[in-house]
């Protein structure tokens, strides 16, 4: 019996501590694109398939991003990681919610490790999943709908990516270091890894995204944010 009550008192000690590791993400980070350190660092070259260098050759940003002239276009994934607009962590409940000030965006992230349900759609910001290992968040996402990875560079990705997207903290810090791993063999002949930053930011916050098509007359400050944002 003192065994018995011994090994109970481990193991609960164990799932203490594992539950403890766990971050907390929750609060508002901002883009910075000027100074030290560099924030957004993406691969030096793309090892394209032969189906990807047409893809990224035939890209026009003039005809193919849907933002240029049109502020309410949707975001997709991956290229929503790259805004540089505000974004903020919720944790909740079974899931972690990630809120993006541009087009009042919203991603939620699974966290009970259900696979997508039969018949998943596929939308543009795809089924994420996530789990911590230690302090680090760890989201994979898949049934996206496909595009670009950043709006208006052109290296494509297909329908049938999958993202491994990996959040963490360095010690003393409360920046989001982000990596990303980008899964697609249809245009790439191994992973893509990209990485940003996510600076820590407890006086911003998330605020109404007012969007505008160039076919209406747009506010002076709504061209200056949608010039910024390309």
């Amino acid at each position: 019996m003192r065994t018995l009550t011994y090994f109970c008192i481990v193991l609960a000690g164990i799932s203490h501590a594992t539950v403890s590791a766990q971050a907390d993400f929750s609060g508002v980070y901002v883009s910075v694109y000027v100074g030290e350190p560099e924030t957004v660092i993406l691969p030096d070259t793309y090892p394209f398939t032969a189906e990807g260098e047409r893809a990224f050759n035939d890209f026009d940003p003039g005809v193919d991003d849907p933002r240029l002239g049109n502020d309410c276009a949707p975001r997709r994934m991956p290229a929503l990681l790259w805004s540089a607009d505000p974004v903020e962590f919720v944790h909740e409940a079974g899931r972690t919610v990630i809120r993006f000030e541009a087009l009042d965006t919203v991603r939620t992230v699974f966290m009970d490790g259900s696979p997508p349900p039969a018949g998943q759609p596929r939308t543009e910001h795809g089924y994420s999943v996530g789990r911590w290992e230690g302090d680090t968040l760890i989201v994979e996402t898949t049934h996206m709908l496909g595009g670009v990875i950043v709006n208006d560079m052109g290296q494509p990705i297909s329908p049938d990516a999958r993202l491994t997207e990996r959040y963490r903290r360095e010690s003393g810090s409360n920046d989001l270091q982000v990596e990303i791993l980008v899964d697609d063999p249809v245009n790439y002949v191994e992973p893509l890894r990209l990485r940003r930053v996510w600076v820590h930011a407890p006086d911003e916050e998330i605020r109404p995204w007012n969007c505008f098509s160039l076919e209406e007359e747009p506010e002076v400050d709504d061209l200056a944010r949608m010039l910024e944002a390309l």
